[in-house]
């Protein structure tokens, strides 16, 4: 590490605290890095860089409609603290270096916990990470803020239409080394259609967009939010399947439907507008469809362009959530016919 990188972070902590020690983190698909800063009295900080040029873009594809040029991560960080929801604070940033300071929120990510559970304390853990999301959805809906990038754009039909495409460019024809061809491509987006287009119909609200147990830390005995700069208006259903059909944690599916009926039931307590209990969980298979065939495609896109393979071997995970979706879509079985030609794993 050159001295000028030393000196920029000795310059974001308190005055009173000399740099000690800096050690990198393991940065996971992103492309920013994180370091964990030590110093010599003792406190320990995270800080997140990020390349040269980007620090106003979005991890992710969006179709952001405001006008503001700022760090997506402190955009949404400033709104979810001033709703009281756990975040990690913000202690320091030179934004010209692309450096931000964080809260050292420790390593106990969700999944780590989930490691030495039982079923009782997985359940009780689950419960826990779905009153986070009520909170976070009821919040969102009583104070929606237009200076906040994630009311400013949107999962429309481009987006999620851009998504399906990309599990076809990457899950298919970048993994098997093909080209699938375009008579046949377009009939599959035809179909996509069909499973987009009620999805953009269902009421949005603010959807964190990767709600999932690398992302929720525990920390002084609850859940904090991280990884949250991509967020967006969205169906409801989007940040629980991110939870319950997680590429990393596997979860029975009577489980999964147990806690799709307790989070029913907590939003209703929170005062969230009701919703139709058949509908609600029809459309939470639709989402699981497009989402985690999105996800496929993303794993093979990061060892694509970044040159991380970590995450094809949660590749059969996402292969297998949407197999189970179509189970639930049995008028979708043309569609996964035609993927299924490509990718048997969906049969």
């Amino acid at each position: 590490m050159d001295a000028e990188f030393q000196s920029q972070i000795q310059a974001l902590l308190p005055r009173t605290s000399s740099l000690s020690e800096v050690i990198k983190l393991f940065g996971e698909a992103s492309y920013r890095v994180y370091y964990r800063i030590k110093t010599g009295d003792g406190a320990s900080y995270v800080l997140m860089k990020l390349p040269p040029g980007i620090q106003s873009a979005s991890e992710e594809i969006t179709n952001y409609r405001g006008s503001k040029q700022e760090a997506p991560f402190l955009n949404v960080q400033r709104y979810l603290e001033a709703k009281g929801l756990p975040v990690p604070q913000v202690l320091g940033k030179n934004i010209e270096q692309g450096m931000i300071l964080l809260q050292d929120l420790g390593d106990k990510t969700f999944e780590k916990l989930l490691e030495n559970c039982n079923e009782a304390m997985r359940i009780f853990f689950y419960r826990q990470a779905i009153d986070l999301l009520v909170k976070l959805q009821k919040a969102a809906a009583e104070s929606p803020d237009p200076e906040c990038m994630a009311f400013q754009r949107s999962f429309d039909l481009n987006l999620l239409t851009w998504e399906f495409d990309h599990f076809l460019e990457y899950a298919i024809e970048d993994r098997l080394g093909l080209k699938v061809p375009e008579a046949e491509k377009q009939e599959m987006r035809e179909w996509a259609l069909r499973l987009i287009k009620p999805i953009v119909e269902i009421p949005y609200g603010f959807t964190h967009r990767d709600f999932q147990s690398r992302n929720l830390m525990m920390y002084g005995y609850e859940f904090y939010l991280i990884d949250f700069q991509d967020a967006l208006q969205g169906p409801p259903q989007y940040d629980l399947v991110a939870l319950l059909r997680d590429s990393y944690v596997e979860l029975p599916a009577e489980t999964v439907d147990s806690l799709i009926d307790y989070y029913l039931a907590q939003r209703d307590k929170a005062g969230l507008p009701a919703v139709d209990e058949a509908k609600f969980k029809q459309d939470f298979y639709r989402v699981t469809l497009q989402r985690k065939l999105k996800d496929a495609g993303r794993f093979q896109y990061i060892l694509k362009a970044k040159g991380n393979p970590n995450f094809l071997k949660h590749l059969p995970a996402s292969l297998r959530y949407v197999k189970q979706a179509f189970g639930q879509l049995p008028a979708f079985r043309p569609l996964q016919e035609m993927l299924g030609k490509y990718v048997p794993e969906l049969l």
